[in-house]
């Protein structure tokens, strides 16, 4: 369920940015994954929430490199 919750928050999020102010993003505000993470009910400081937080950046570097 995880999984899938992220991919969905990812594809909403990927459809209003460009190709490279997604690259940008990820790179400049490493606290964006954070807050996503957190608005879907992770507490910060879990292990539960570092990998949301993994995952999502992950997940950004992988749709920047694909649109390049």
């Amino acid at each position: 369920m995880k999984p899938l919750l992220v991919l969905a928050a990812l594809a909403a999020l990927s459809g209003c940015t460009s190709t490279s102010s997604t690259a940008s993003t990820a790179v400049q505000k490493p606290s964006t994954a954070e807050a996503e993470c957190a608005r879907f009910g992770y507490t910060p400081g879990t292990q539960p929430y570092s990998e949301c937080v993994t995952d999502l950046r992950q997940q950004a570097r992988t749709l920047a490199a694909a649109r390049s």
